[in-house]
Parts: C-alpha cells; sequence; structure tokens
C-alpha cells in the first residue's frame, strides 16, 4: 500500500512538474466561508507580457441557453503587487483588469456569493459545495488555452466528483473549455456501483439520493449508456461520471459527465421510474447531441454574448424523442408506453396557444429570452415542438427508404462527418442534406413545420409508421391518443416493428 501512494505521489508530482513548463493557471478553492454560501478563490499565473491583463467570468454556462451574468456575485477582486494586496479596476460588469509583469507571478483573490441551489449556478453550503465553474473561476483573457490545476482548502468532506483528471486532491483541466465544462461536487458522497461499457468506467456518485433500490437502477443506467453507444456506433470518452447534486430540477451535460438534481425515491413507483430514467437517458445522450454533434453556431463559446442558433431544437428536440427510443432498445420501456408518451408530447404542444405566435426556429434562436421552455401561450419549447420533428423525420426517412435508413443513420453520420473528421459543428444546410442522403428525396413537407406556426398534419406521417392520432376534448384541452392501425403492410409493419420494439 505504501508503495503505491509513494508512486502516485511521483506521478503526481511529475505532472504537475510538467504541466508548470506550460501556460498554467492555478487555482485553489477554499471553503472556510461555507456557512457564509461563500466560495474564496486564489488564483495564480505567470503573464507572457508586460502591462495590463483583463480576467473575466462568463456570462452563461454551455448547456443552459440563459445569460446569468455570473460576475455579479462577486465580491471582491484584489491582486498582490509587491507586499500589497490592491483592488482590481471593475472594467465592466464580466470582467476585471490588473497591471502584469512578463515573468512575475499574478497572484490574484476573489470570493464569490453561491447561495441559489440550482444545477446551473454554483453553490456552497455547511453540507456541499458544487462549484459550477463559469460561475466561480475567473479567467485571464489572454490564456484560454491555459492548463488550470484546481486544488481545495478547509474542504471537510470526504470525496469530490468531477469529470475532469483527478490526481489526489488536485484536478486538472487541459483549457478553459474543459475547465468550464466540468462541474465538481463536494461532500459526504455516497458512490454507486461502478460499470464499464467497452471497458470504459462509468460512475455515478451524489448526495442525499434517497432510498432506492441501488443495484437495480445503475443496472438500468448501464443498458441506458449501451443503447445510446450501439446507437452511435462509438465512445468518446475515457470515463464518464453521473454527479447527482441533491433535491431540486433540471440537469446540464458535458463532454465527459451530467450534473443532475436527483433523488432516487420516486424509482420506487413505474411513473417516478419512467420519468427518472427519462431524464437520465436524454442528459447522457447529450454527450453525443450537443456536446459532438452540435450546430456550427455553438461553438467556439462565446462566453460573454449568447451563440444564438437556429437549430437548437435539433439538440435539444431530437434528444427528448430518443429518450424513448434507447429505453425502449434497454427493454426499459414498453411499446406502449412509448406510444402513450407520444400522445402527451402531440398534447404539450397543441394545447399551447404560444404555437400560433412563434415557430421552431424562432424558438430555438430566442429561448435566450423566453427561456429553455417557452412563455406558455405566447411562444413555444423547443423541447415541445422539437422532439415532434424527431417522429416525423424518422418516420419519414423510413418510409422513403423502404425502412433501410432511419434517423439513427443521420444522427451516425453527423458525430462521424462533422465531429469526428470535421471537427466542426453542422450547418443548417448541412443537416438537411444528411437527412435528404438517408431519405433519398427533399423532405421539404417535414422542415417546412421548422419555419412555420399552427398545428401539425399528423396523420399525413403518422400512417407510413401504421399509426393514427386520435384526438377528445376534454374540459378545456384536448387529449391526444397515438395508437397502431387494425391493418397494416407489409411496409407499416416493418416501421412500426422497428420503431416500437417491446
Amino acid at each position: 500500500m505504501r508503495k503505491i501512494l509513494i508512486l502516485t505521489l511521483l506521478q503526481t508530482a511529475f505532472i504537475l512538474f510538467t504541466y508548470a513548463q506550460s501556460d498554467t493557471v492555478y487555482y485553489t478553492v477554499d471553503f472556510s466561508k461555507a456557512k457564509e454560501h461563500v466560495f474564496i478563490v486564489e488564483m495564480k499565473f505567470n503573464p507572457s507580457h508586460t502591462g495590463i491583463t483583463d480576467l473575466y467570468m462568463p456570462s452563461w454556462t454551455p448547456g443552459y441557453y440563459q445569460m446569468l451574468n455570473f460576475a455579479d456575485n462577486i465580491q471582491f477582486v484584489e491582486y498582490s503587487s509587491g507586499n500589497k494586496s490592491l483592488p482590481a479596476t471593475r472594467l465592466s460588469r464580466h470582467s476585471f483588469r490588473i497591471p502584469v509583469k512578463k515573468g512575475e507571478e499574478v497572484k490574484v483573490k476573489y470570493a464569490v456569493l453561491a447561495n441559489v441551489h440550482f444545477i446551473a449556478r454554483p453553490y456552497i453550503d455547511t453540507s456541499r459545495a458544487f462549484i459550477r465553474p463559469t460561475g466561480v473561476f475567473l479567467y485571464p483573457e489572454h490564456l484560454p488555452s491555459a492548463i488550470a490545476v484546481i486544488s481545495f482548502k478547509n474542504n471537510p468532506w470526504n470525496k469530490t466528483a468531477s469529470g475532469l483528471k483527478q490526481l489526489g486532491d488536485t484536478l486538472i483541466a487541459h483549457n478553459r473549455d474543459e475547465l468550464m465544462d466540468a462541474p465538481i461536487l463536494a461532500g459526504n458522497l455516497d458512490t454507486l456501483k461502478t460499470f464499464y461499457v467497452k471497458g470504459i468506467p462509468h460512475y455515478f456518485s451524489g448526495r442525499d439520493m434517497g432510498n432506492f433500490d441501488r443495484d437495480k437502477f445503475i443496472q438500468d443506467v448501464e443498458k441506458i449508456v449501451k443503447a445510446s453507444v450501439e446507437l452511435i456506433q462509438d465512445i468518446p470518452y475515457e470515463c464518464y461520471h453521473f454527479i447527482a447534486i441533491g433535491k431540486g430540477n433540471g440537469g446540464i451535460e458535458q463532454t465527459n459527465s451530467t450534473a443532475v438534481s436527483f433523488n432516487g425515491d420516486g424509482l420506487n413507483q413505474e411513473a417516478g421510474r419512467q420519468r427518472i430514467l427519462n431524464f437520465i437517458t436524454h442528459e447522457y445522450f447529450h454527450h453525443f447531441n450537443v456536446k459532438r454533434i452540435r450546430p456550427i453556431e455553438l461553438e467556439p463559446f462565446n462566453y460573454q454574448y449568447p451563440n444564438r442558433t437556429g437549430m437548437l431544437w435539433v439538440g435539444e428536440g431530437l434528444t427528448v424523442y430518443y429518450e424513448a427510443i434507447i429505453m425502449n432498445r434497454a427493454g426499459l420501456k414498453s411499446r406502449q408506453q412509448m406510444l402513450d408518451e407520444w400522445g402527451n408530447l402531440i398534447g404539450n404542444y397543441e394545447n399551447n396557444d404560444g404555437k400560433i405566435h412563434q415557430s421552431l426556429y424562432e424558438a430555438s434562436t430566442n429561448t435566450w429570452e423566453d427561456g429553455p421552455f417557452g412563455i406558455r401561450g405566447k411562444t413555444i419549447s423547443v423541447y415541445e415542438k422539437g422532439v415532434l420533428m424527431g417522429m416525423l423525420l424518422d418516420i419519414s426517412i423510413r418510409h422513403a427508404s423502404d425502412n433501410k435508413h432511419s434517423l439513427d443513420d443521420v444522427m451516425r453520420t453527423l458525430y462521424k462527418r462533422y465531429y469526428k473528421e470535421g471537427n466542426r459543428g453542422y450547418t443548417e444546410e448541412e443537416f438537411k442534406n444528411v437527412c435528404r442522403e438517408f431519405a433519398g428525396t427533399n423532405l421539404d413537407d417535414v422542415f417546412e413545420y421548422v419555419y412555420s406556426k399552427g398545428s401539425i398534419d399528423y396523420n399525413k406521417f403518422f400512417i407510413n409508421a401504421g399509426l393514427e392520432v386520435l384526438s377528445e376534448k376534454l374540459n378545456d384541452k384536448i387529449a391526444f391518443t397515438v395508437k397502431p392501425i387494425e391493418k397494416m403492410n407489409a411496409l407499416q409493419l416493418k416501421i412500426f416493428n422497428d420503431l416500437f420494439r417491446k
């Protein structure tokens, strides 16, 4: 044991020494003010020039498309000059300016108030520290490619969970984007059984996770991961972390992790189990769709201003669509449960008067102002109509290709062609062209629903999968039911059985 410990310490020292030869920013996060909901952060770096350097904090966090203006919560910023600590100059709402001298280490100390318990924001109290990096770490403007080395001070807790590389008590990010994409949870955490897919470890850690059958749950999560990986036919990370921050709402995807609000008590009833597993599937599949298969406008990240795109419906809406598909293939959702969910999804959109005021393309662009779920009655959500576009596209591609191709082929091709080979996102026209490529036709009657407002003619498309959509007036709403027709032809039956497998 002692030999292993010595080897680990030597490895850590060697790696940190190696990193020190490059541009490196060192952060020490002090938890001593946890009771006051405050992070104290010390930052050190060596400037490459003499003059001034601007320090920025992001205005939003990737995966949650709202301006959060994190720097509003900074209480002070000061830098060391000789034996003195001097206040930094506030340059803008999001930035601070300090003088620097080439070759002379800069030390900066600042405090961040973190008293809002929400998945998109940092939070600290005496029971845990959740570091949403976009809301905690200032970064030097001239060092976007700098390695970040993070350590902790006055840490009373037993574990830390993060997708970052961990060496002892130190976390390492290879550049600014990797740092901002990797939340950190510190606390007295529980860790579920690690599982492996294609030899890659997957971890699930969290706090206050509730009472549920943990072995059964982690087996279900493993099935979800396997079905997702089988769909895309690749696994692009060295490890993956599910980080459960406790009770609440929402989750945000990262490149090799997801932070989720989670309480497993709901797993003890079927409705709650379906809801939670849908949620886990959604956030996990996002590491493919949005983090890697992404609209080109989302990269590179502009942390100060919105990265607007009219194609956000593909990232969010098609991920909702694949929740049921993946869970069905994993054996966790029945055919009838899928059909019931399709009916509910149609009802969510059709019972929203916002559909006559805003198109799906506009909803994608305006999510920064309207919020992720829109303004009910006035606008729509990419989650509402985007998932319906998934249905129409998948059925249409399958029908046009005699079920030789599907939306799966589109997702795999976008992943391989633009992410793996092109190292970039796709354009609007490229997305359409890949869909047309597998359909063998233009699909204009489907894509018109991206730009138009109002109701959708579901039966025009659903009949090709042997389905019909029925509606019934219930009080002030319309209930929708999706059901198979009684007599299907050979192609309809083939599509139906492939879409709804179990």
